[in-house]
């Protein structure tokens, strides 16, 4: 019902936005074109499939189903030009050849999800460069010669969650500053090209959880400086060669855990500097590189557990000097390069529950 409804408005304001002088391509004599909207759903396997419904469309169209693109046999899928709305999902995948999405020009609002997989010499989103508003979740996967997601450029709203992952040759995430909002989740995970994660500046709010994981190439996590607010988790782990956490410094609050893990290199979490609530646990661990926790000077409550373990070199709490109030338990054990003074100062100032402090140095 909730698609539906986004369905209908959306259909609403491009019926009236398509009836201006200069129409699109085929209008009437006049020069209007009204938006025609066709019913069910299209599964399109060809050329030629396209160029049926691009007929029965007229000069512009909405779908108000599902479409899918499967098993195209070209290299560019320029076919659909007039589409500007699809009321379900759009699933294109399993296309050998496809490289490019030119054929979708026009394409502004999904209310549905889209789902991107499995088309195995796509190497950029050229041509859908017009979308704006996704109403359910973006799933981008197992497309292994993707480079880059610039053509999402005017991608401002996702309704879901927006899942970027097992992308071999995607080397760069600095495409997608059109981003505002994402109502769900925001999940990078497994690319193992990918070295930057840059320039979603416009990005003020993740609804759900945030994670970047298993990314093992990258060395950066830039200019995320717009958003404010994680509703569930934030969670950095398990990327190889992560030295720095840059550029978060407009985030005042997570909603649940915030973890941040098994960086080998990472050397700086410095980004985080504005962040002053944790709604349930803060975990630390694993980090062999990380000396200090500067960058978390405006943390003052944990809502349940802080864990802070197997930091190898990491030398002093001053990082979490305003950390006043620990929910529940701390676990401070195995940093043996941590005085073990400064774990007890903590604990005796803002824990409430159990303490456990080990073999940290003495």
């Amino acid at each position: 019902m909730i698609r539906l409804i986004f369905f209908l408005g959306i259909s609403s304001l491009v019926w009236v936005a398509c009836g201006g002088d200069d129409g699109l391509g085929s209008g009437n004599l006049s020069g209007e074109c009204e938006t025609k909207i066709l019913d069910g759903d299209y599964t399109i396997r060809s050329a030629r499939e396209a160029e049926v419904l691009e007929r029965e469309g007229g000069c512009s169209y909405a779908i108000a189903g599902d479409l899918e693109i499967t098993k195209i046999n070209s290299t560019i899928f320029e076919n659909l030009r007039r589409l500007g709305t699809v009321g379900g999902d759009l699933n294109i995948y399993d296309n050998d050849e496809l490289e490019s999405f030119e054929g979708l020009v026009d394409l502004a609002t999904v209310a549905g999800d889209i789902n991107i997989y499995d088309n195995d010499e796509l190497s950029s989103f050229e041509g859908l460069s017009f979308l704006q508003t996704v109403g359910g979740d973006v799933n981008v996967y197992s497309c292994d010669k993707l480079v880059d997601v610039d053509g999402l450029v005017k991608l401002n709203t996702i309704g879901g969650n927006l899942h970027i992952n097992n992308n071999n040759q995607l080397a760069h995430l600095d495409g997608l500053f059109g981003l505002f909002v994402i109502s769900g989740n925001l999940i990078i995970e497994f690319n193992p090209s990918v070295e930057l994660i840059e320039d979603m500046s416009n990005l003020t709010s993740v609804g759900g959880d945030l994670i970047i994981e298993n990314n093992r190439a990258l060395k950066t996590i830039e200019d995320m400086s717009g958003i404010t607010s994680v509703g569930g988790k934030l969670s950095i782990g398990h990327n190889a060669v992560l030295d720095i956490i840059e550029d978060m410094s407009s985030l005042i609050s997570v909603g649940k855990d915030l973890s941040i893990y098994s960086n080998d290199r990472l050397t700086s979490i410095v980004g985080l500097s504005k962040l002053a609530w944790v709604g349930e646990d803060l975990n630390i661990y694993n980090n062999e590189k990380l000396t200090d926790l500067e960058g978390l000077e405006g943390l003052e409550q944990v809502g349940k557990d802080l864990n802070i373990y197997d930091n190898t070199i990491l030398s002093n709490l001053a990082g979490l000097a305003n950390l006043v109030d620990i929910g529940e338990s701390v676990f401070i054990v195995e940093n043996s390069n941590l005085p073990t003074s400064e774990a007890r100062a903590l604990a005796d100032r803002a824990a409430v529950g159990n303490v456990s402090i080990a073999d940290n140095k003495n």
